[in-house]
């Protein structure tokens, strides 16, 4: 019996036990299983928490700003053309169709030449007289100086022979007659001595009768002849060499004196006419260049009447303002003044795109980045080009907000391109690698600096300080402050 009560006693302590132990079991797996429920309870609040509208949770990835903007197409080259000629008010004869493809040398506008018709045959009628007046002032300079050159042969030759003829009267003509002079001096002393002599052996014999008296007579005729000519020839020699000599060779230096002065007033008198022909002569020349010029310039403005164009492009008219002050565009019939544009040629085959980015943005921007481009008016039509540059002056917007404008160059050209179009641009500026980002909104500012709220994951929320580095148009770069998976709070809408 006490077998059997001692083995039912441990079957009902073993059951009892057993029924413990299951309990037990019953009670750990319930805890664990509430531990576990509690951690997905925290694990899905704090997803939920990362996950609902308002917050964000800290990443770190590669941070690829870009820039968007919108622009308008604008040609890299364009050509202006209108009235070349300044201060005066033409009439539009003939214009080129806009819209119209042009090449070079292609017809733009046709103005009316009429206002320079007039001062063409004006001009022309003037240069035709000074021609005419221009050729006989050059006529009568090349007379005066062909008369200027006989005269001064004519003259030189006078003034020559006189020198001449005084050289010969001093070294030739001079001494010869004064050595004739004292020659015939010689010869009537000789004849004088033979009279005398003669005389003298006849007058012993006139007395004895040997002579007669007639011959002595005769004889004595002779010497008294002898002694006359004598006398006179030294008279005329001494008159020829004090007188008549000196005074031919006065005389002649007068005339040979009088011939240079002749010479040289005549060649000053054909100097000074010549001078003042040619200058007559140049005065007509000027003249008729003047007249000729006005004549090119006639000319010139009625060529310039005719617009051509130098390059190829796509023909765009210019606006006015009609009487009403509506703007419209220049139309055949308008008159312009000069300087005016009526054409303009923007050479579609190299377009640019101008817009304009915000001042938060324009640090993100370098020269020659890659740009994508979107055409309003051809949607699926993707375009490539590069930020050509940026611009060193800023705008105020109408939200008092500043932007730069920018310019990019599309590396492909389509003949369908049209100056104005929309272009939405996109600048993928150069991405950042590993780094931690947060969006913008994130980001809170005060007068300590920046800061974010971070929520924790019972779903309390707290202010920490940030320093930040670049930002996108979404995004912005933390380097202090947050660890990746950190949930902040994003600014209320």
């Amino acid at each position: 019996m006490s077998a059997v009560f001692d083995r039912s006693l441990l079957r009902e302590l073993a059951a009892a036990g057993l029924g413990a132990a299951r309990r037990r079991a019953r009670l750990l797996a319930l805890g664990a299983g509430a531990v576990v429920l509690l951690l997905l309870l925290v694990s899905s609040y704090r997803s939920a928490a990362g996950r609902e509208a308002g917050t964000f949770r800290v990443r770190r990835g590669m941070l690829e700003p870009t820039v968007p903007l919108v622009g308008a197409l604008v040609p890299a080259r364009s050509e202006t053309y209108g009235a070349a000629v300044p201060g005066i008010e033409l009439k539009i004869l003939w214009l080129v169709e806009e819209g119209t493809l042009v090449a070079p040398g292609d017809r733009l506008i046709e103005f009316d030449p009429g206002p320079f018709q007039k001062e063409f045959e004006t001009a022309r009628a003037r240069a035709q007289e000074l021609t005419g007046e221009t050729e006989g002032a050059r006529l009568a300079v090349d007379a005066l100086r062909l008369k200027s050159t006989a005269d001064f042969r004519e003259k030189d030759g006078n003034a020559a022979l006189s020198e001449q003829e005084l050289s010969a009267l001093v070294n030739t003509t001079a001494p010869l007659s004064a050595q004739e002079s004292a020659n015939e001096i010689a010869m009537r002393e000789r004849a004088l001595d033979e009279a005398q002599t003669k005389l003298t052996g006849l007058e012993p014999f006139v007395g004895e009768g040997y002579v007669s008296q007639e011959e002595f007579r005769a004889a004595q005729a002779r010497r008294d002849q002898a002694e006359a000519d004598l006398r006179l020839a030294r008279a005329k020699h001494s008159a020829l060499v004090h007188q008549t000599t000196p005074d031919s060779i006065r005389r002649k230096s007068q005339e040979a004196e009088t011939s240079r002065l002749d010479a040289s007033g005549s060649r000053e008198r054909a100097r000074i006419e010549l001078a003042q022909a040619q200058a007559a002569a140049s005065v007509s020349a000027a003249r008729l260049d003047e007249a000729n010029r006005l004549v090119a310039e006639a000319q010139r403005k009625i060529a310039a009447c005719t617009v051509t164009a130098k390059a190829p492009g796509l023909a765009v008219h210019s606006e006015t303002f009609d009487k009403s002050g509506e703007r419209r565009k220049i139309r055949v019939g308008d008159s312009v003044w000069g300087g005016t544009t009526v054409v303009t040629l923007p050479d579609l085959s190299a377009m640019l795109v101008e817009g304009r980015v915000p001042e938060s943005e324009i640090h993100l921007l370098s020269p020659d980045e890659p740009v994508r481009v979107a055409l309003d008016a051809f949607p699926a039509l993707a375009l490539e080009g590069r930020l050509r540059s940026i611009g060193s002056v800023g705008s105020s917007e109408r939200n008092d907000a500043r932007s730069f404008p920018v310019t990019i160059a599309l590396t492909q050209a389509d003949s369908r391109f049209r100056p104005g179009m929309v272009s939405r641009c996109t600048v993928v500026a150069k991405p950042l690698r590993d780094v931690l980002f947060v969006p913008v909104d994130a980001v809170r500012s005060d007068e300590a600096g920046q800061y974010v709220l971070v929520a924790s994951w019972l779903g309390r929320t707290s202010s920490r300080r940030v320093q930040t580095g670049v930002t996108t148009s979404q995004f912005v770069e933390v380097t202090q402050g947050l660890r990746e998976g950190d949930t902040v709070r994003l600014v209320a809408p």
